[in-house]
């Protein structure tokens, strides 16, 4: 989905594509739709969290909606899934924070089979933490290959077809030369979690004799990735590059649609944000980081939704000056068959760097505000007194927009 401090959380997404390819479409689109900039209105439904002191959310790292209309928040700092129901009523929360039945650490993803189950993943060590609808613990999902269990793996994204699971995140192997081999990757499954394939990877090595961190050699597209409804998976491979890969289960590639694009130059703001990001992560390594490096504009992708039409909701990288005025934040949005259809500007005062926002299939859009503060204090990088205090507060706002 489009959540952007989730894609800034891990700071990763250039690709190496590792599946085949075979008789595909290309689908080329000028830099400008046909279509032109509608402008469309934000219609508040409800709220959650601020100033309410009946409900509290410490981090959001993912939020889904099943095909029911029911609504799902996973708070990673409480280590709960909220389910609402259309309306914003909280029906129950499930998971805590532990070791036993149904609890978790470290939460950054889950998803939500047919059932009802809601699949929570760990991140480290990695494992889905499975629970029933009504709440009971229903076991754990490990990933494995060719039976047997990753060892060092931290899972980021998980995703749900007919078909069977798509599963990224990352291998660790340590050496005695002191290096840290970080073998990221994406991975298509059975429902048990068994690799049936490996679509996607990229190896990023780390000397901690020489520790640097480059946010672009760190980049990977867990954060870029979504379903469609036939069950494909929608890609964007590379940071830097406008475009989004059609796959089938077995790392086919059926379908490429790239868009003409020019990112803009980063802000000093975006620039402060991204070395907030790697010092954050560099706390967790074992000795101090000696240098960074961050890329001089946003990734050209920031995140995209397949709705259930079929149609592609792609936030890009803009200016504050090219957004029209009035409005905090600018979507591509692409027919099924990949071609630059319009650009829709939404109204309102939000942040677009801080907040994050997540369309939903059923075409609402819900708005967190605060979210990028509440990971950087969430992970000791506590940037601007100002924005600490409001991390604390945040907010998840749902609205109908005007069609």
């Amino acid at each position: 989905m489009l959540n952007r401090p989730f894609a800034i959380i891990f700071c990763l997404s250039l690709m190496m594509a590792a599946g085949m390819v075979s008789s595909q479409t290309i689908v080329d689109n000028p830099a400008h739709p046909a279509g032109g900039v509608e402008t469309i209105a934000m219609n508040e439904q409800w709220r959650l969290g601020g100033e309410d002191e009946d409900f509290f959310f410490g981090t959001i790292s993912r939020i889904h909606q099943d095909k029911a209309g029911k609504i799902y928040i996973l708070d990673g700092q409480l280590c709960q899934v909220h389910v609402l129901n259309g309306d914003g009523e909280l029906l129950t929360s499930l998971g805590s924070e532990g070791d036993g039945p149904g609890e978790m650490r470290g939460p950054g993803d889950f998803y939500v089979s047919p059932d009802g189950t809601v699949n929570i993943l760990q991140s480290f060590p990695g494992k889905i933490v499975k629970i029933a609808a009504d709440g009971t613990p229903a076991g754990t999902t490990d990933f494995t290959v060719d039976g047997v269990k990753a060892p060092f793996g931290v899972l980021i994204r998980g995703l749900e077809t007919e078909k069977g699971l798509y599963l990224g995140g990352i291998q660790m192997e340590f050496g005695g030369t002191g290096q840290s081999k970080q073998n990221y990757f994406l991975s298509f499954c059975d429902k048990d979690g068994g690799q049936i394939d490996r679509l996607v990877k990229k190896l990023h090595v780390i000397d901690y004799s020489d520790f640097r961190m480059e946010e672009n050699a760190m980049d990977f597209a867990w954060a870029r990735m979504d379903i469609g409804p036939s069950g494909q998976l929608f890609i964007a491979n590379s940071r830097n590059e406008y475009s989004i890969s059609v796959m089938d289960p077995d790392g086919t590639v059926t379908r490429i649609i790239n868009r003409t694009y020019q990112a803009a130059p980063r802000t000093e703001r975006q620039k402060e944000i991204a070395e907030q990001i790697i010092d954050a992560i560099a706390k967790y390594h074992p000795v101090p980081l000696r240098s960074k490096e961050i890329e001089k504009t946003e990734p050209a992708i920031g995140g995209f939704s397949v709705m259930n039409d079929g149609r592609i909701w792609v936030q890009a990288s803009v200016s504050d000056e090219a957004l029209p005025a009035g409005t905090w934040n600018l979507f591509d949005v692409f027919s099924p068959e990949g071609k630059l259809e319009r650009q829709v500007a939404l109204t309102g005062s939000f942040n677009r760097n801080r907040d994050a926002a997540y369309l939903l299939p059923d075409g609402r859009l819900i708005v967190v505000t605060g979210a990028l503060d509440a990971f950087l204090n969430q992970m000791g990088s506590s940037g601007d007194s100002e924005a600490s205090q409001e991390a604390t507060l945040l907010e998840v706002i749902c609205f109908e927009l005007d069609s």
